[in-house]
């Protein structure tokens, strides 16, 4: 049991030159989720950042500049699934429940809950750069490391 991401991108022609987890995906063609999963009772958030090879970059952050790379076997246990099409790409995978606990160690799922998250979409060295958000970030310059700009999302098993 977990949360399932799967987001289709339209894009055709992906940059994906990193293929190695841990690698900043960011400057590939790349979608991210920031999320904490128990916001009425902790403040930490998970940053998933995956290019279209599957190369993923992922962390544990009690803020912007305190983050705990997860492991190469946490993120085996997320069964990354990537697939590339003519006109767009598209990225599934898996956080188990487990996984979140094993960061937040009180972490319980309850049916209609409130996470907190954001969604990105970004290519730092893409032939045209750009960031896209889910929700808006009110700065000048693209941040994502901002919970406070995180939208509510009520989930259900």
């Amino acid at each position: 049991m977990g949360f399932t991401m799967h987001i289709t991108v339209p894009e055709s022609d992906p940059r994906r030159v990193e293929t190695e987890h841990f690698a900043p995906a960011c400057l590939d063609s790349c979608v991210e989720w920031f999320v904490n999963f128990m916001p009425e009772k902790c403040d930490k958030y998970f940053n998933f950042e995956v290019n279209a090879n599957g190369a993923m970059n992922v962390r544990c952050h009690k803020d912007r500049n305190d983050a705990q790379p997860l492991t190469l076997e946490d993120i085996a246990s997320l069964n990354i699934q990537t697939r590339i099409y003519e006109q767009y790409w598209e990225v599934s995978y898996t956080v188990p429940f487990a996984l979140i606990r094993k960061y937040i160690p009180n972490y319980v799922f309850r049916d209609g809950m409130t996470i907190r998250a954001n969604f990105y979409k970004c290519g730092g060295q893409t032939e045209y750069v750009h960031h896209g958000v889910w929700n808006p970030l009110l700065l000048e310059k693209p941040d994502f490391h901002r919970p406070e700009f995180f939208g509510e999302i009520v989930v259900g098993s």
